[in-house]
Formats: structure tokens, C-alpha cells, sequence
């Protein structure tokens, strides 16, 4: 099956500390895959399971003297939920002043420095004299950490004595996220630190900003069994516990958007193809099925016949971008049922052509 869219006229204690009411132990609610955000400066760490708990301690006792002790909010993405393509939790600290945040960067380097001590090196955590820490950065504030030509990064590497390295970013604008590797002695690693928290906080009241701050783009269950993206693929055992790689760029494509694409009064449109046969699994007893999807992401779904062409029926989804969106994974998810349990040979299944117009 094609489809085609256009513009149309149509539980542990580390995720329990940080403040704020509605979780356990006065921490905020949140979603999956964000995080509440209610102070003005913030910084994004990468920790893998054994550093995850040495932050956190026993009891989250060590998380909490952190809080205490530099007045900060410090959340943890759930046990399994990871960023994707890693192995990591994601580390969310918030902060009244951007010395706050430096403090906490130097609680975390300290930590750091300690596990080594207690369980030796790991491609993980690094070895003596050559720590491993990464964070996540908006790719405006990269761009200032990078400086005109190179010039910015080459002048923290030679005075740091870090090694730091950028990964490309993941989806688009100024939000787009991009991960920072930095790896030396723990003085190095909090020089570089400073250095990049001063251009993240440089752009803290850019109207991206907050979103950027909020999100984690975690996955459940990160690599899976397979080891990786080059093996087994993303997720688990099948599933609720499977991720797609594109689930982050989705997000962050989302949040990247301006205001007036989500909002466009006129709606989107987007259609495909599919087969007569599979209709009725698709719309369900009476239309109980699209009626469903339609209350739930106020689209207007319309399933309607293909002039000479009795084999298919077009599949039409109207309403504002992120709902149209919305509606048309769902619709998915019915076809895709609908083939599995249809008595058809596989080979007449999911045909079709997609096309949309402006």
C-alpha cells in the first residue's frame, strides 16, 4: 500500500526526585518521552544504567544531597526507557541560575570519577585520566559551542585538553537535538561542561526553548536484544516493547515547526490507497472503527470508491496537521490488522497506489 499527503482545503527513586506535585515523593507527573519543566535553566546528561544509579544512590539519597545542595531539580527518564541508539537513561536537571547548573556538572564528574574507582573502566564511564560524559544540545547552542570556523571548539579542546565530539543533529531548526561527547580528565570534563552550558542558557528564552527542554525522545527497551542498529534492531520482544528509530526525528521535527504550519486554519489532507477487501476491517462494525479515530484526533476520515477501479477504495484524512498525522497511524494500525487476520494470499495484499493534490 502508498499513501500520498498534501496541504488540502479539508520506578526507582531516580525518577521520582525534582519537586513539584502529582508523583510520588513530590515529583511532577509527566508524560512519556518529556519531562516537566518549571525552572528556567536546564541541562541535559547521558546515563548509562551503572552511572544512572551512582547518581542516583542507595535510596536516592545521593540524587537528593545533589538537589539540596545546589538548589536544582534532577529527574531521570524511567528504568528502559532510553535515548535512542544508546544504552542511556536521560538525565534532566533544572535550575534557577546557570551556576547551579554548574554545580550539578560538577557533583555528576565527581560521581563519575568515583564509580571508576568502584567498578574499573568501560567503553561506558572511560578509564583513569580519560572520563566519558555526554549531554544533549539544542543545534543552535552547538553552533556557538562550535564558533565561526571551528575556531570555539578548538580553543576548548586546547585549553580543556578534552577530547569533544558532535554527532549530527536529530531532526530539524534550532531544537534540533545533538549529541555531545567529551571524554578527559575531570577537570577537563568540567571546563568543557561550563563552556556548554553557558551557550545553551544563552538561548533560554528563545520560543524553541522550553520545548527542547521538556522533551527526552526516549525509547522503550533502546537497542534490543539484537545489539544495536547495525544488528537485531531497535526494541525487544514484539510488541508495546518495539521503538521505531524514526519515533525521536518524528518528535523532533514536530517540536522544530513553527507555530503557523500546526495551526493553518484551511487543514491537511492526506490519502492513500487500499484494498476493497480490507475496508471493513479498516472501518469496523457500522464504522464503530473510523468513528473512534475521528473522536479521538477531530479528523474527518472518508473511505470512497476509485472510478474503474473496483480492487481498491481511496482513504481520505482531513484536519490540522498534527491530528491528520495522528489519525493516519492509527488507520494504520487497522490496516495492518485488518491484513493479518484477512484469508487472502499474501501476494494480493497491500497493493495499491497513493497521490494527493494541493
Amino acid at each position: 500500500m502508498k499513501g500520498g499527503g498534501s496541504k488540502g482545503d479539508g520506578k526507582d527513586a531516580g525518577n521520582t526526585v525534582g519537586g513539584g506535585k502529582g508523583g510520588k515523593d513530590g515529583a511532577p507527573r509527566r508524560s512519556p518521552g518529556s519531562t516537566n519543566v518549571s525552572m528556567p535553566f536546564i541541562m541535559k546528561y547521558l546515563a548509562p544504567e551503572v552511572y544512572a544509579s551512582a547518581i542516583i544512590g542507595k535510596g536516592g539519597a545521593v540524587i537528593a544531597a545533589i538537589r539540596e545542595a545546589t538548589g536544582s531539580k534532577i529527574g531521570l527518564t524511567e528504568h528502559g526507557e532510553v535515548y535512542p541508539s544508546t544504552d542511556a537513561r536521560v538525565v534532566t536537571v533544572q535550575a534557577n541560575t546557570e551556576k547551579s547548573l554548574n554545580e550539578v556538572s560538577k557533583e555528576f564528574v565527581s560521581k563519575l570519577a568515583e564509580l571508576l574507582k568502584s567498578v574499573g573502566p568501560s567503553d561506558a564511564i572511560g578509564s583513569e585520566g580519560d572520563l566519558k560524559i555526554k549531554v544533549l544540545v539544542p543545534r543552535a547552542a552547538v553552533g556557538g559551542v562550535i564558533g565561526k570556523g571551528g575556531a570555539t571548539i578548538k580553543e576548548i579542546r586546547e585549553s580543556s585538553g578534552a577530547r569533544v565530539s558532535i554527532s549530527e543533529p536529530i531532526g530539524a531548526g534550532p531544537g534540533a537535538e545533538q549529541l555531545v561527547s567529551i571524554s578527559g580528565t575531570p577537570q577537563a570534563l568540567e571546563y568543557v561542561l561550563v563552556e556548554v552550558n553557558r551557550q545553551v542558557q544563552m538561548l533560554n528564552s528563545e520560543p524553541w526553548y522550553t520545548a527542547w527542554a521538556s522533551s527526552t525522545n526516549v525509547v522503550p527497551g533502546g537497542y534490543g536484544g539484537g545489539g544495536g542498529m547495525g544488528g537485531g534492531g531497535y526494541g525487544g520482544g514484539g510488541g508495546g516493547s518495539y521503538a521505531s528509530p524514526g519515533i525521536g526525528t518524528m518528535i523532533n521535527v514536530a517540536q522544530s515547526l513553527p507555530p503557523y504550519v500546526m495551526e493553518d486554519s484551511r487543514g491537511f489532507a492526506l490519502s492513500c490507497v487500499v484494498p476493497n477487501r480490507l475496508v471493513g476491517g479498516l472501518i469496523g462494525r457500522g464504522g464503530a472503527g473510523t468513528k473512534e479515530v475521528q473522536m479521538m484526533t477531530g479528523t474527518k476520515i472518508g473511505i470512497r470508491e476509485i472510478p474503474d477501479d473496483p480492487d481498491n477504495r481511496s482513504l481520505n484524512i482531513a484536519g490540522p496537521l498534527s491530528n491528520t498525522c495522528a489519525a493516519y497511524m492509527m488507520m494504520m494500525k487497522r490496516y495492518l490488522d485488518a491484513e493479518a487476520q484477512s484469508t487472502a494470499a499474501p501476494s494480493e495484499t497491500g497493493t495499491g497506489k497513493g497521490s494527493a493534490g494541493r
